[in-house]
């Protein structure tokens, strides 16, 4: 599948949800091996809007990261942009398929440039740092509890961000105007 270009260009402040998503996965080690684990965060508040876990990295994972993202935030296919990098798992045709259908714009980071996709990629450091780190190698059940423990509590409701203005992506995201999608 083609390299898309990168129309997210580094422009990480977002006023309205749902109008960036920004994706990538990353690998834990667990005692029987790897956990893989794919987020989708929207660019305005930090948010995790979709997650998935799995053994094996490849574009299922994306696609239900994007399922559970679609239903809980419903957006505007056309008013979306979603942003990642060049890995196989988002260029494959089916993960293409899925956001052409809802008419989503795609942009994808530049070839081998972290900074493109710094957000998503600055997630996952905090990730490791602050909670995964401290747990040593544990099984991939234990560790797939942790992922959520963080992700759907800590992150949303204990984190603060300086790009927030110091906010919880939970007490940001209460700062916010409804906007009509």
């Amino acid at each position: 599948m083609p390299v898309l270009p990168n129309l997210l260009n580094r422009r990480f402040t977002v006023a309205q949800p749902n109008r960036v998503w920004v994706s990538d996965i990353t690998q834990l080690r667990c005692q029987e091996g790897w956990l893989y684990v794919a987020v989708i965060l929207d660019l305005c508040g930090r948010q995790v809007v979709g997650r998935a876990l799995g053994r094996v990295n490849d574009s299922g994972l994306v696609l239900r990261a994007l399922e559970q993202a679609w239903e809980r935030r419903q957006p505007c296919g056309e008013a979306l942009l979603f942003h990642s990098d060049q890995g196989a798992q988002y260029r494959n045709e089916a993960v293409m398929s899925w956001l052409n259908d809802r008419g989503v714009t795609i942009s994808m980071s530049r070839s081998g440039n972290c900074w493109d996709n710094a957000c998503a990629e600055s997630f996952f450091a905090l990730l490791k740092k602050e909670w995964t780190t401290r747990l040593g190698v544990i099984g991939r059940d234990e560790m797939s509890d942790e992922i959520q423990y963080y992700t759907d509590h800590f992150y949303p409701k204990v984190r603060r961000h300086m790009t927030l203005g110091g906010l919880t992506p939970n007490a940001y995201a209460a700062t916010l105007q409804p906007v009509s999608t």
